[in-house]
């Protein structure tokens, strides 16, 4: 059964990576046609202001069919004003949102906002977190903000921006810091925000789980731990273990992506970010290297490994 809520892509990165130049080019890709955006800034999207006719302080219909929104911090009011007016006929209809953050955020909050609310999760689902990292600067800006490691480290997809001005042995030492940072995000390279939709569509396919890291290892403050399941345990139960770990470890777990095989012989994957578990998806298959197992991204030695790796019948 298709999933009838609104998805939703996640743009970030740190400040003047290529976010706005990345959604003024989706925004005209078929695949985004009439799809709403939320930004942090009036005009941050950088669509020509005559273009925009004003509804109300916090949402605007575009010519183009889209919709803009003035976040200032104010997440679930938004997410639930746009999906209340859509669902009055206030504003076009739209079969995608996207949000673009602010350079110095971090995407944690707006995922648990996602989740959370039972509105907003019953209207959106996250569609996949997509973050842009400048071709030219990305090397200091990892060196220097802490911001722009977690955002590389949360991501579904990493997208290099402004390869044409980098030389090519750059481009490809930043791409494997990036990979060393966040083994389970897809690295693509782009010019001119010119990212192919397939790059951003489905970012987070539970469908297609990744193969784990060839070892845990430590780069840039970024730890990523890799630990073996136990196995045959009901999919609620593994949930309920990873929800636990997950709000025990008080955020520092940046990124979770499990794949176990439970007690009714399917395969089930589980995510997290931050301290936010969320729902288990059954999944038809996945590397034979990653069933059992989880890949733990995270700015510290996680504590409570245990609550993972310990069949129930020891834990009693």
């Amino acid at each position: 059964m298709s999933d009838p809520r609104i998805p939703v892509t996640l743009i970030t990165g740190f400040l003047g990576a290529g976010k706005s130049t990345l959604l003024n080019r989706l925004l005209r890709d078929p695949a985004f046609r009439g799809a709403a955006v939320l930004v942090n800034e009036f005009g941050a999207v950088g669509i020509d202001a005559a273009l925009v006719k004003g509804v109300d302080e916090t949402v605007v219909t575009l010519a183009t069919g889209c919709v803009c929104c003035a976040m200032r911090g104010e997440m679930i009011t938004a997410l639930r004003d746009l999906h209340f007016r859509r669902v009055k006929g206030e504003v076009p209809e739209f079969g995608r949102l996207a949000i673009e953050t602010t350079g110095v955020a971090d995407p944690g909050p707006i995922v648990a906002t996602l989740l959370r609310d039972p509105v907003v999760a019953a209207a959106y689902r996250l569609d996949g977190i997509v973050a842009v990292v400048d071709g030219e600067h990305g090397d200091v800006q990892l060196d220097d903000h802490a911001e722009a490691r977690a955002q590389a480290a949360i991501a579904d997809r990493l997208l290099i921006s402004k390869t044409d001005r980098a030389a090519p042995e750059a481009i490809a030492a930043l791409a494997a810091r990036l990979a060393a940072i966040n083994p389970l995000a897809d690295v693509w390279p782009m010019t001119m925000g010119d990212a192919p939709a397939a790059a951003i569509l489905g970012a987070f396919d539970a469908a297609r789980p990744r193969s784990a890291p060839a070892a845990s290892g430590h780069r840039d403050g970024i730890l990523t731990r890799d630990v073996f399941l136990p196995g045959g345990e009901s999919a609620d139960a593994v949930a309920r273990r990873i929800a636990l770990f997950l709000a025990l470890s008080g955020g520092r777990i940046l990124r979770l992506k499990a794949i176990a095989r439970c007690d009714d012989g399917a395969l089930w994957a589980f995510h997290g970010v931050r301290h936010v578990a969320y729902p288990a998806v059954e999944i038809e298959d996945c590397p034979g290297d990653m069933e059992n197992r989880a890949v733990l991204i995270s700015e510290t030695e996680p504590d409570g490994l245990e609550l993972l790796t310990t069949p129930a019948s020891a834990a009693v």
